[in-house]
Formats: structure tokens, sequence, C-alpha cells
């Protein structure tokens, strides 16, 4: 045991610790429709110079679309080729078995492919538990999804001689910013620096409150994001909250997900016996390194306690549905010294910063 707990805590410590790396500049994923080259599915480039030496490999539209992505920088920038005609599921499928997470979007992306895009995300959160995220353009169908950005702007004026283009060619871009904001601020507004003007949807108030993702032209002549929401409007205030309305939301969520996921994979699952002795080393791990770090950097808060616990409820209805009636009489240790079979039950209470959106500011004059 004096081995295994630094060894965890060393794990999360790692993850927290690499969190300006991996979270600062993030993963985008654009996907091209295009058969200039057909001698490759996927790039990755680390800089716009990289997209840059691979012009002829694209169309004009695409090769604007991939450099709109990288002018703003995201840590890692994927592309990957579809045809023309080609099925998106192919290519969204071979996105699963390449990036592990990462927001998507489709260059020029028409209607079918929107709507594809956003029902395989939901399916990956659903069932797979994967948190890829997509931003998707003026979707028939409203969503409903923290997982997926529906932005709807008609049209939008870059700054270079592209001039006023469709709202749609701002795709990339978006899908850039979403990835450099992360977790270390939120994207409301948020200056997208390579546009001089855009069309405003005719109610923005109304837009929001229906989940629609939304520009707008700013008082010191710049364009910038009106809120940082995703699509969803439907609530239940558990699994399904309005601060979840929020992308910096959601992004904390899933990071936390997938570190704690990653730690626990890698290093607990298969290698320790689920004793109640292995299960408080795991949550000394992450309450007193994982989430201590997130709070130190401002992305829990604080001033809450931010703790995870073993998950007494679930341990005793896991055992009565097995059977073992008598567990509904268990007091709490008792539950908490008999882990169920090979599963470990817990939970946890935490509270994501969110970033100043508004400011209520009352003066009395005498």
């Amino acid at each position: 045991m004096a081995v295994t707990m630094p060894k965890i805590e060393i794990d999360f410590e790692q993850r927290a610790g690499d969190l300006a790396e991996r979270s600062e500049r993030g993963i985008a994923i654009l996907i091209v429709r295009d058969e200039t080259s057909k001698d490759f599915t996927h790039k990755q480039y680390s800089d716009l110079s990289a997209a840059q030496a691979d012009e002829s490999l694209y169309t004009a539209d695409n090769y604007a679309a991939i450099c709109d992505m990288m002018g703003f920088a995201p840590y890692q920038a994927h592309i990957f080729r579809a045809d023309a005609s080609g099925a998106l599921a192919d290519t969204l499928a071979a996105i699963g078995k390449t990036v592990k997470t990462g927001w998507i979007a489709v260059a020029g992306q028409n209607a079918a492919d929107g709507a594809a895009l956003a029902a395989w995300v939901k399916t990956q959160d659903n069932t797979r538990k994967k948190t890829y995220k997509a931003v998707c353009y003026n979707l028939a169908t409203a969503p409903d999804d923290m997982h997926v950005v529906n932005y709807v702007n008609e049209s939008v004026t870059y700054t270079d001689d592209r001039g006023t283009q469709d709202g749609v060619t701002y795709l990339p871009s978006l899908l850039a910013i979403f990835a450099v904001c992360n977790v270390t601020r939120g994207c409301t507004n948020y200056e997208c620096s390579n546009l001089s003007e855009v069309v405003e949807v005719d109610d923005n108030d109304a837009a929001l409150g229906t989940g629609k993702f939304i520009l707008f032209n700013g008082e010191d002549n710049t364009v910038r994001i009106a809120q940082g929401i995703n699509s969803m409007t439907t609530t239940d205030g558990k699994t399904r909250t309005e601060d979840m309305k929020f992308i910096e939301t959601v992004e904390a969520m899933d990071m936390m997900r997938d570190d704690i996921t990653a730690v626990f994979r890698g290093t607990y699952l298969g290698n320790y016996r689920n004793t109640r002795d292995n299960q408080m080393l795991l949550l000394s791990s992450l309450n007193m390194s994982y989430f201590r770090q997130l709070m130190q950097q401002n992305i829990l808060d604080p001033d809450f306690a931010n703790a995870a616990r073993i998950d007494v409820d679930a341990q005793r209805a896991a055992w009565m549905a097995s059977g073992k009636t008598e567990a509904e009489s268990w007091d709490d240790d008792t539950v908490k010294a008999n882990p169920f079979k090979r599963t470990v039950y817990l939970t946890a209470d935490v509270k994501i910063l969110n970033s100043m959106t508004d400011l209520i500011f009352p003066i009395t004059m005498a």
C-alpha cells in the first residue's frame, strides 16, 4: 500500500498539472468533403505553416476553412477528408478510432451532414460515454443537447478579401475558438478577430432562449460571441441543469470525466482488489490531489468542499438487487465496508466556476 497511494496521486497530479497544455489549446477536428487528392483521409497540423504547405491537396474553399481554423491556434488540429458523396458515418467512425475527444465540424456543412454529426455526437455521449462536441450550422431540428452547438447567423463579413460569405463558412473558426477557450475561459463576448461584421438575428434574446448560438456586432466595431451556450434547453434540475447550457461548464464536466476515467483505467482497473482501503486511496487521491489542483486553477470553486465519497445509496441498492436483502438495514459504515463485487461506486459534489458575464450594480445617490 505504501507504493500504491503515491502512484495514484502522481497520476492525478500529472493530469491536473498538464491542464495548461491540454486545455488552453484544445482539440479541433474539421471534416472536409474534398476529392482534390485521395491519397489521404487524415492529416494533423501543428501550426498554420504546416497547413499552408498542403494547400494543393484541397479546394480553395476547404483550404480557406483550414486556415481559418489554424489561425486561432488550437492545441491539436485534425483534418479528416471525405469524398464528395461519401457517407459521413464512415468518416465519423474513423474519427472515433483516431481521436479520443474534441470539437468537430464539417466545412461547408449541408443540412444532412449537420444532422448526422449532431446525432453521432449524441450517441457517443449516451452509449459510449465519449466526450466529443459538435458545432453545427442552423440545424432544422433543435438538438437540445449539451454537446451540440447550433450556430445560426445568416452571413458574416471577413476582414480579408473574401468579404461577405454565408454564415456556414464560420464553422471552422468557431471550432477553433471553442477548442482554444476550453476550460480556461468562457467564450461569451469572445472577439471573432477575423470578422468585421455579421448579420444579426432578428431577436438575440429569443434566439438564445431557444438554444441557438449567435454572433453580434459589438459597440467597439468588433464581432463577438453573444453567449457561450450549447443547444440544450430542456432541464430537469439534476442531470440537465441550467449551468449545463453553457459550453464552459460542460467542458469542465467532460474534462473531469475523461481525466478520472483515464487514471482509473490506466492505474486501478484490474490491478487492485475492490476493498474499502483501496477505494479510500482512490478517494484520497481525487480529493487531495486532483480536485485540489482544479481549485487552485480556478476551475472548481476554492470556497466549496469539492469532495468525492463512496456512494452509499448506490452500493446498498446493488447488494439488495443481488439478493442480499439484509443490506437494507446496514448502517452507512457497514455499507462502506462492503464493496460490491467488482464495482466501485463513487459520487462527488463539486462546484464548477463560471466566467463573469452579468453585472448588477445599483448606485444610490446621496
